[in-house]
């Protein structure tokens, strides 16, 4: 359900209260230090890790300090009696504390007057042009093209998905990539084991194929249907391998789908080969023959003795040939690269630097995102595998049966970096201790108390009304939105967004327990009305850049 209102608050000096409140200190301190004849100085304004030590804090005077050759502490209570005096009504406290911060309290009218910003932007709250003309290629998942999607290569699909959506909120133009490894003797492996599963007699014994499961079977009989029985084993095995990768690309589609992802672009390495004899041409001072092959060999002294080969003693070009091609082609089309891998690539990523430095790109330029493993549990018990993969968990089988809200946040809510436990019966629990059920819920009990509402009107709402510690509590968590996205545009650490809705619907939750919303008071009612709104506004926000619904009813 859309509520719709109007708003116009009355406040004097709107304008004042719209900016955002962290680049409103930091273009007051950067004034101040003009004042004082600095006028390139870099410093800081955060909000601290302490609530007691204020909404925001700033390291300014301890910079200024060494310019001004004046002790810090001297230099903050200076600039915070010159602040006082022009800025009052969107401080309630200012302090200088030891050694020479500033620590900034926002006043309860500031804060409230904030409740009008985020209604009125609604679905472009926390939205920016910070990356206006900029293109931006996300590659991910770019799963094994022999298997169906497992759940650990799936963990890349809801990071990828989240991070294109923060940064096409910051006005990015930006491209989701699929790289489809569709060559290689990994495909004549599938084709073969392909082949024995057709051909049972002709399995040689006390082989084990490296392709095994349902899913094998599977692939032989559609594949047998196009194929037939007269080829000779090599060359149906090549043309299996073939068939069988292209319908395994269709079905990894279709599970990303099923997670809410869609695809810009899927390269396929076939197509880069092409391209490789000029890309390798382009780098060829870094190249080296040796024992008969071609060889990457840069300079730099982080990559010494870890040559990689692109050329092959018989003729064939290497994946990492396809990847120098591919780095090159994104490079000279995009502003920033992404690439999303699974941690066991960690290896190749100071590889894929020196070849976009050899390329004469800036490698800051591209940014590579390692996720970990997961492990599924289900009763403190963990899950192995699947009768149909054989080997693994599919993706298919932990998102039919948890869905796809709860597959995307629970992938989402522990950063990429680390190791995660993935407990399924948590994921389908419908109770507060489950956290993607504990913020959807908060969405759901907002809309029903509009439902309830006789009118949802906040034109005139008096949001000086909202006093209440809960109420300024839920305001200080919804301000924090803006930033927050701008810093995860920067550190891709989408969990901290997961985070985010967690802790902004335990401050709504909070709020609703504590304070009645709808009462005789009319004036009250409008202004919490118009809070709850704003925190609607936000929490569907958050969510749709997590890729997760927000429901009217659960």
């Amino acid at each position: 359900m859309q509520v719709q209102g109007t708003c116009s608050f009355e406040y004097d000096k709107m304008i004042l209260y719209m900016e955002n409140p962290k680049e409103k200190i930091y273009s007051i301190l950067q004034g101040l230090a003009m004042d004082l004849g600095v006028n390139d100085i870099e410093f800081q304004v955060n909000k601290p890790k302490v609530m007691a030590h204020g909404d925001l804090a700033s390291n300014i005077a301890l910079i200024l300090s060494k310019n001004l050759k004046k002790p810090p502490f001297e230099l903050a209570e200076e600039l915070v009696e010159k602040i006082k005096t022009s800025h009052s009504d969107v401080f309630e406290k200012i302090e200088a504390v030891k050694p020479g911060f500033i620590n900034f309290y926002l006043s309860k009218k500031y804060l409230a007057s904030q409740v009008e910003k985020i209604i009125k932007e609604g679905s472009a709250y926390g939205s920016s042009d910070l990356g206006k003309g900029k293109k931006v290629s996300v590659e991910f998942v770019s799963a094994n093209p022999t298997g169906p999607l497992h759940i650990g290569n799936a963990r890349g699909g809801p990071l990828g998905d989240t991070i294109a959506n923060v940064l096409s909120k910051l006005g990015y133009q930006v491209t989701r990539e699929y790289l489809h490894n569709d060559v290689g003797g990994q495909v004549q492996k599938l084709g073969e084991a392909i082949y024995f599963a057709i051909n049972p007699d002709k399995k040689p014994k006390d082989v084990e194929f490296q392709y095994q499961g349902e899913y094998v079977k599977e692939l032989a009989d559609v594949v047998s249907k196009k194929l037939g029985k007269d080829l000779l084993e090599a060359e149906f095995s090549k043309k299996a391998g073939e068939i069988a990768v292209e319908l395994m690309l269709s079905e990894i589609l279709k599970d990303c789908e099923a997670m809410g992802i869609k695809f810009d672009i899927v390269t396929k390495e076939s197509d880069l080969k092409k391209d490789v004899p000029e890309a390798l041409d382009k780098i060829k001072k870094f190249l080296k023959e040796k024992d008969g092959a071609l060889w990457f060999a840069p300079s730099d002294e982080f990559l010494k003795d870890r040559e990689t080969v692109v050329k092959k003693s018989d003729g064939e070009y290497t994946y990492f040939a396809s990847d120098i091609a591919y780095h090159k082609q994104k490079m000279m089309h995009c502003d920033i690269l992404i690439d999303i891998l699974g941690a066991n690539h960690s290896g190749h990523v100071p590889k894929l630097f020196a070849v976009v430095k050899a390329l004469s790109f800036d490698p800051n330029n591209l940014k590579v995102v390692l996720y970990q493993w997961i492990r599924l549990k289900r009763a403190n018990e963990i899950v192995k595998m699947s009768k149909r993969a054989g080997t693994f968990v599919t993706a298919k089988e932990v998102l039919d049966e948890v869905g796809k809200d709860a597959f995307r946040f629970f992938l989402i809510m522990t950063n990429s970096s680390t190791h995660m436990d993935f407990d399924l019966d948590l994921a389908k629990k419908k109770a507060s201790d489950n956290p993607v059920f504990y913020v959807q819920y908060a969405h759901t009990r907002i809309v029903s108390i509009f439902k309830k509402a006789k009118s949802a009107d906040f034109s005139k709402a008096d949001l000086s009304l909202l006093k209440e510690p809960e109420e300024i509590d839920l305001i200080r968590k919804l301000i924090d939105f803006p930033d927050l996205v701008e810093e995860v545009s920067k550190t891709f650490a989408v969990n901290n967004l997961a985070t985010f809705a967690t802790e902004l619907a335990s401050f709504f939750h909070k709020f609703y327990e504590k304070q009645q919303v709808i009462s005789e008071d009319e004036k009250l009612t409008e202004a919490r009305l118009a809070l709850l709104k704003a925190t609607q506004n936000t929490l569907k926000n958050t969510l749709d850049l997590l890729g997760v619904s927000a429901p009217e009813e659960m």
